[in-house]
């Protein structure tokens, strides 16, 4: 009974949101509001960020979609992709693994460089996208449907629901983090020699701005951006 309330309030919420999204479709190609310091070439490609009708952000940037079935299909949100650029391997969990919403679900790799994302509900991991490990560049390309990285049975689900954010809350709190990032990486150091490469092909970056800061940087990203 509590699963069929679920699953109509979501209906309802989608066909409220896509109507909103229908209002709202001529502005989204409207840039976002620029920060004071920041080059404007530095924030290439993340005017673009949105999230989809019907789904599900976290806190630390993940995003789920609840299913029929009474499962969620679970992800890593555009913005990270944007943000963190080149994803060289990604860490996925196990079938069968017990998850605690806000503990490490994947684990994204750059290099040496590790961006662990929470999991944004309790449950049980029943598959996993093996497809992401052969191909991590899937997360740039559909992060929000080919780009899944796990389908949870959820526990507590209508508490955790209440700590989600879907339609404009949710598009309004990831334009806040769109400017709190720029803010962020307005306040931190260049790495000179990314820089110097990244502006060979014109003034336009090829991957996200992290691959850019020193070490630092981004762990001062995993731990005030991913984090819950």
């Amino acid at each position: 009974m509590v699963a069929l309330f679920v699953i109509l309030t979501i209906v309802a919420f989608i066909a409220v949101d896509s109507l909103v999204q229908w209002n709202e479709a001529r502005q989204r190609q409207r840039q976002l509001r620029p920060v004071e310091g920041v080059p404007r070439w530095l924030t290439f490609g993340l005017e673009s960020v949105s999230v989809p009708a019907g789904v599900f952000l976290g806190p630390g940037h993940t995003w789920m979609r609840l299913d029929l079935a009474g499962t969620a299909h679970v992800g890593v949100d555009q913005f990270v992709q944007r943000a963190i650029g080149r994803i060289d391997a990604i860490e996925l969990p196990r079938p069968g693994q017990t998850v605690q919403e806000g503990e490490p679900l994947v684990t994204l790799r750059q290099g040496d460089r590790l961006a662990p994302v929470r999991s944004p509900v309790d449950g049980t991991v029943v598959a996993v996208n093996e497809n992401l490990a052969r191909h991590p560049e899937v997360l740039a390309t559909d992060p929000y449907v080919e780009g899944w990285i796990a389908v949870i049975k959820p526990r507590h689900l209508a508490s955790a629901l209440r700590r989600l954010l879907i339609a404009e809350e949710a598009r309004a709190w990831l334009k806040q983090e769109l400017e709190r990032f720029k803010e962020f990486i307005a306040s931190r150091p260049l790495e000179t020699v990314a820089v110097g490469q990244a502006l060979q092909d014109g003034g336009h970056p090829t991957a996200g701005v992290l691959e850019l800061m020193d070490e630092q940087t981004w762990v001062l990203f995993t731990e005030e951006f991913l984090s819950t």
